[in-house]
C-alpha cells in the first residue's frame, strides 16, 4: 500500500487479495490503525508468487528493506557474534567473529549479545591459556607476551614456553568445553593429572588440577542448564498496549549462551500472536535457527513458518510451548526476564520522555522535543578530520541513526573549525539530504552544537538558507579552565539560558560528552588507518589493495620496513620487481 507521496505504508499477504481488500472497506469493524492507513493509500502494488512460502519470505524481505510505517518492525538487525578457533596456523587462535563465515576453522555460537561471549572468552583463556593474537604478530614475535606474564595465554609464539603437541592439545579441550562435553572434560583432565603426578611431572599436574577446578567453578555457577536440550532457542514474548519485549535466549550444547531484549515496533491494535509470528520470521530469514525453539505464544502460520525455514536452511525447526519438566522451567524463566525487560524498558521510555519534556519547558519551546541531534567534530593539527552526529529521542540514545562525515582536505581547509562544522552541517541538512527524512518527519527539533556564538550563528544561517529555522539550535561550549562546572549554553541568541544546577543542564552536557566521544572514536580509527597507509603510499606500483595485503601479511609497518626482498615476496600480490621497490625504498633512502 503506498501514498501519494510514493512512499510505502504496508507490506502484507494474502491468499485471496480482493478478500482481503474487501475487508478494508468496513470502516466500522476496523481499528484505529487501520483507519489511519487506510485514509492515506492513493494506490496498491500487487506481487503474485508461486506458493505461500514465496510470498512469506518476499514479505518479510520487502519489510526490511522498506521498513514501512505500519509494519512490525524489528529494529536491530546486528548479526550475532560467534568464538572462532582459526586453524589456518599450526598453533590455532582463538578470536571473536561477527558476520560471514568463511575462513578456515570452527565457530561456536552464536552468542546473544558481546559481554555473553567475552565471559565464555575470558574463560577459555584463562582455563585453556590460547593466543588471541593475529598470525601476522604472532609469527613475527621473539617473546611472548603480556599475556603470558599475567597467565592468560600459554605463549606457543616462543619455543620455550609449551609445545605444540601441548597446546593443540588445549585447543581440543576448548572445543570439548564449548561443545557442552564437561563431565567428558573433567574426567580426561582428571586421568592426564594422576598420569603426571605418577611421572613425578607435579608442574604440569598442577596446571591440570588448576583447569579441573576452574571448570567445576563456572559449572556451580551456572544456574539454568538444558543439558538434555544440545540446540534450543526460548523465545518469550511480553506485551503491554504498544509496547513488546520479545526475549531471546540461547542454548548450545546444553550451555546458556545469552540472551537478548528486543523491541518490535507495533500498534496497540496487533495481535500478540501476529507480533511473534512477525518477529520469528524476520528473524530466522536473517540469523540460521537451531533445530527447536521454544515458544509462549501460538502461531497462527506455524506450518508454514516451519516449511519456509526448511526450504531455506534444508533441515525442520520446531515450534513448541512446552508443558511440563526442565522445558517448561526454562519457558518460565525467560517469561520473568521478558516482563522484567518489558517494565524497564517503559520506565526508562517514560524517562527520557519526561527528560525531554523537562528541557522543553525549561527552554519555552512550542512543539514537544522528539528528536535532538547533536553535532561535534574532532581532528589532529587539521589531520584524519570528521564530523559526527548523534541522536537521542524518547527510546534514548538511537545509535543505529549516528552518522559520521569524513571530511576531506579538498572540500574544506582543515584548520578551519567553522568550515568543518560548515560542510557537516551542510551535508546533514541540504535539501538532497533530507528528502528520505522528510519523507518520515524525521527531522529534529532541536540541535545541539559543541561551540560558542559564532558556531551557534553558523547554524542558524544554514537552516535557515535551507528554510528549515524552524528547527531549534542551542550550543554548549567550555568556559574558563574548561570545567565542566563553567560550561555555558547559547539558546535564543541568550546565554546563561539554563540554571547551571539543573537537569537539563546536565543532560544538555551529556548530549555533549556523547557526540564528542563518537566523533573522538571515528577520529580515532580513521587516524589508524591513515598511520598504515601512509608510509606506503610514495612506494610506485603499490596501491590501496596491494598496501592492504601487504599489511594483512606483515601485521605492522615496523614489520615490512624489517623485512628482506624475499619476506616481501611471500606477501600475496607483491612480485619480485616489487619486493625490490619497496625493500629499496625503505632500506636506501
Amino acid at each position: 500500500m503506498i501514498n501519494a507521496k510514493d512512499q510505502v505504508l504496508y507490506v502484507g499477504k494474502a491468499k485471496n487479495i480482493q478478500n482481503r481488500l474487501k475487508s478494508y472497506l468496513n470502516h466500522n469493524n476496523l481499528s484505529n490503525r487501520i483507519n489511519r492507513l487506510i485514509a492515506q493509500v492513493n494506490r496498491i502494488d500487487v506481487v503474485i508468487t508461486e506458493t505461500e512460502k514465496e510470498a512469506l519470505l518476499l514479505e518479510a524481505n520487502l519489510i526490511k528493506k522498506l521498513k514501512p510505517q505500519f509494519n512490525i518492525l524489528l529494529r536491530d538487525d546486528k548479526s550475532f557474534p560467534y568464538i572462532f578457533i582459526n586453524y589456518e596456523h599450526e598453533s590455532p587462535q582463538i578470536s571473536k567473529h561477527r558476520g560471514k563465515q568463511k575462513s578456515t576453522g570452527k565457530y561456536y555460537g552464536p552468542f546473544a549479545t558481546i559481554s555473553s561471549l567475552d565471559h565464555t572468552l575470558k574463560i577459555l583463556q584463562k582455563v585453556f591459556l590460547l593466543r588471541s593474537c593475529e598470525n601476522t604478530i604472532f609469527e613475527n614475535r621473539s617473546k611472548p607476551c603480556l599475556l603470558y606474564q599475567i597467565e592468560r595465554c600459554s605463549g606457543p609464539c616462543v619455543d620455550y614456553t609449551i609445545s605444540k603437541e601441548d597446546y593443540l592439545d588445549s585447543v581440543k579441550s576448548a572445543e570439548s568445553f564449548l561443545s557442552g562435553k564437561h563431565s567428558n572434560l573433567q574426567k580426561e583432565l582428571s586421568s592426564k593429572m594422576n598420569i603426571e603426578s605418577k611421572k613425578l611431572n607435579y608442574e604440569k599436574a598442577g596446571s591440570y588440577r588448576d583447569k579441573i577446578v576452574a571448570l567445576t567453578q563456572i559449572q556451580s555457577q551456572q544456574n539454568i542448564n538444558l543439558q538434555d536440550i544440545k540446540n534450543t532457542d526460548v523465545i518469550s514474548i511480553s506485551r503491554q498496549r504498544n509496547k513488546s519485549c520479545v526475549q531471546v535466549f540461547i542454548y548450545r550444547s546444553g550451555q546458556n549462551w545469552g540472551n537478548k531484549s528486543y523491541f518490535p515496533k507495533h500498534s496497540e491494535e496487533e495481535d500478540t500472536s501476529e507480533i511473534l509470528e512477525r518477529f520469528i520470521v524476520d528473524f530466522y530469514t536473517k540469523y540460521t535457527p537451531p533445530n527447536n525453539v521454544l515458544i509462549n505464544q501460538k502461531l497462527r502460520d506455524q506450518k508454514l513458518i516451519t516449511n519456509s525455514l526448511y526450504s531455506i536452511y534444508g533441515f525442520k525447526t520446531n515450534f513448541t510451548i512446552p508443558k511440563k519438566g526442565k522445558k517448561l522451567d526454562i519457558m518460565n524463566y525467560a517469561n520473568k526476564n521478558s516482563d522484567l525487560s518489558l517494565k524497564n524498558h517503559i520506565m526508562q521510555t517514560m524517562s527520557n520522555k519526561k527528560t525531554l519534556q523537562t528541557l522543553k519547558d525549561e527552554l519555552n519551546m512550542r512543539k514537544n522535543i522528539k528528536k535532538i541531534e547533536a553535532f561535534d567534530n574532532s581532528h589532529l593539527f587539521g589531520k584524519n578530520a570528521v564530523g559526527a552526529m548523534i541522536v537521542y529521542s524518547g527510546e534514548g540514545f538511537d545509535k543505529k541513526a549516528y552518522r559520521k562525515f569524513n571530511i576531506n582536505q579538498n572540500e574544506v581547509k582543515l584548520s578551519d573549525d567553522y568550515g568543518m562544522m560548515s560542510h557537516v552541517l551542510n551535508r546533514r541538512f541540504s535539501n538532497e539530504a533530507i528528502k528520505d527524512h522528510k519523507k518520515h518527519n524525521n527531522l529534529p527539533e532541536l540541535i545541539l552544537i559543541d561551540g560558542g556564538k559564532g558556531h551557534y550563528d553558523l547554524t542558524r544561517k544554514i537552516l535557515k538558507d535551507e528554510k528549515l529555522d524552524n528547527i531549534e539550535v542551542l550550543s554548549i561550549y567550555k568556559g574558563e579552565g574548561r570545567k565542566d562546572s563553567l560550561d555555558q549554553i547559547i539558546y535564543k541568541n541568550r546565554r546563561g539560558y539554563l540554571k547551571k544546577n539543573s537537569s537539563s543542564f546536565f543532560f544538555i552536557q551529556r548530549l555533549r560528552d556523547e557526540s564528542h566521544r563518537f566523533a573522538l572514536g571515528a577520529h580515532k580509527a580513521r587516524r589508524k588507518k591513515d598511520i598504515k597507509n601512509s608510509e606506503l603510499e610514495p612506494i610506485s606500483g603499490l596501491g590501496r589493495s596491494r598496501r592492504k595485503l601487504l599489511l594483512n601479511h606483515f601485521g605492522s609497518i615496523k614489520n615490512i620496513k624489517n623485512a628482506s626482498s624475499q619476506d616481501l615476496i611471500k606477501a600475496k600480490g607483491i612480485s619480485k620487481l616489487l619486493s625490490e621497490k619497496i625493500y629499496d625504498y625503505f632500506n636506501n633512502q
